[in-house]
């Protein structure tokens, strides 16, 4: 039985890096829109922040979070990035961080209870947590 599930988790493991395409991120991209396609990719719930609570402004773009929500000036030379559903939520959420200096947590797909850090994405969405 344990042979069987760890054949089957390296077997998924395999099947997210060659099956699942890369998700992009854009710094242009609203709040409202990064959601909804992040849910239809990976069937799980991204929660955007503006500060400390969560982004209500669905048609402020991810640049423009960023500028209203950090303290200093931060200028983040990227205006893009790229998600993969083999990579675990942490480094999902610290992507957000280094790259658009926003914070982010990721949820089940009914957005109830956030997941730990250490699953991945594809992990994840094949638990139906």
């Amino acid at each position: 039985q344990k042979q069987t599930n760890r054949n089957m988790k390296i077997f998924n493991q395999i099947k997210d890096s060659f099956t699942s395409s890369e998700f992009e991120v854009e710094s242009t991209m609203k709040v409202t829109d990064l959601s909804k396609q992040f849910k239809n990719k990976f069937g799980l719930s991204l929660r955007v922040y503006k500060g400390k609570k969560l982004a209500d402004d669905g048609r402020m773009t991810l640049k423009t979070l960023d500028q209203r929500t950090t303290q200093t000036s931060v200028n983040f030379d990227s205006s893009k990035m790229k998600i993969k559903a083999t990579q675990k939520v942490l480094e999902v959420e610290n992507l957000f961080l280094e790259n658009f200096g926003i914070v982010v947590q990721i949820a089940d797909v009914e957005n109830k209870k956030l997941l730990a850090d250490d699953i991945t994405l594809g992990d994840a969405k094949r638990m139906k947590l």
